[in-house]
């Protein structure tokens, strides 16, 4: 399975996430590096942004260092990895375009380019946006770990 992911797998890897979702992301991370999928990654985007300012923010926070160290090696893994470069994706039909928030347009042009991947967000306003576009299949968090834990 090839998965999408957006910024919550950071946020809940930060000092100061909950406590809660510090266990969701670590039952995640342990399963999906169990298992033989892939997280679809854009080299440039948002999310690769957000996980090189984090690595700086808390590098001198030990045990947050070590999460974000191992998920750099997670990222660096060809096994694990996929990174995809903008000229890589295909342009999204303006139908599906219009409806998508600018924020989180990396994440359906990810998905687009290979129709088989799973967008995991914890964004429900994103879910319910693009409930109506054909074949998108976004998974919100809880749900996808029932399934995937079990």
């Amino acid at each position: 399975m090839e998965i999408v992911v957006n910024e919550w797998l950071l946020e809940y890897l930060r000092p100061d996430a909950q406590e809660s979702d510090r266990i969701k992301v670590s039952l995640f991370i342990n399963a999906f590096v169990c298992r033989g999928d892939k997280i679809i990654i854009k080299r440039n985007s948002p999310f690769t942004k957000k996980f090189y300012g984090f690595w700086k923010q808390f590098e001198s926070d030990t045990s947050t260092k070590k999460r974000f160290t191992f998920l750099n090696n997670i990222f660096r893994n060809l096994d694990k990895t996929i990174i995809i470069y903008d000229h890589e994706l295909k342009v999204l039909p303006e139908n599906i375009a219009a409806k998508t928030p600018s924020d989180d347009k990396y994440l359906i042009e990810l998905w687009y380019s290979n129709q088989e991947r799973i967008v995991l967000t914890t964004d429900i306003k994103l879910k319910d946006k693009l409930k109506d576009i054909p074949g998108l299949k976004i998974c919100l968090l809880p749900d996808f770990l029932k399934e995937y834990l079990a």
